[in-house]
């Protein structure tokens, strides 16, 4: 038992030791998060795009004035997931994915100052016999996605604000 404790205790040393570079994004450079009611979002009209935009919306401060504008261009595919021997179809896969633009603004033209693109999955289980369960869990694991894809957007403006 005596060894075991010294093994564990030298584990959480070298396991805390590695967080000592940790820097939290919020405390150093609050300018970033002042900087996000600077942002104006738009999208290419499509209906998932416009669901992604009223996620970030709701993550984004209010807008004071326009200095960003973040484009979102967001695509949603579902796909069948074959589970057994049969080749029947017992669960389907949601990914929504966006191409986010990040721009500054100018008085004559927009400067695209960043680029990146993520993706989010769920999934969900095919009901047989019950059409409104499965749009249901269709509903709920596409807006599941959405809110992870929004908030991942939220993180990389925050990190990329951060280091500029």
């Amino acid at each position: 038992m005596r060894h075991t404790e010294k093994i564990l205790i030298t584990f959480f040393l070298i396991f805390f030791n590695s967080c000592t570079n940790f820097k939290p994004l919020y405390k150093d450079n609050l300018s970033s998060l002042y900087k996000l009611q600077e942002f104006s979002i738009i999208t290419d009209k499509k209906e998932i795009s416009k669901k992604v935009k009223k996620n970030l919306l709701e993550l984004f401060p209010n807008n004071k004035k326009t200095s960003y504008i973040l484009k979102i261009e967001a695509i949603s595919d579902t796909s069948g997931v074959i589970s057994d021997t049969t080749r029947k179809i017992s669960r389907y896969k949601t990914q929504v994915s966006a191409n986010i633009k990040l721009y500054n603004r100018y008085k004559k033209y927009d400067k695209l100052i960043y680029e990146f693109n993520t993706k989010s999955d769920a999934s969900y289980s095919l009901i047989l016999n019950n059409i409104r369960s499965t749009i249901a869990s269709r509903k709920r694991t596409e807006a599941t996605s959405i809110k992870l894809l929004s908030e991942e957007i939220y993180r990389r403006i925050l990190v990329f604000l951060s280091q500029n």
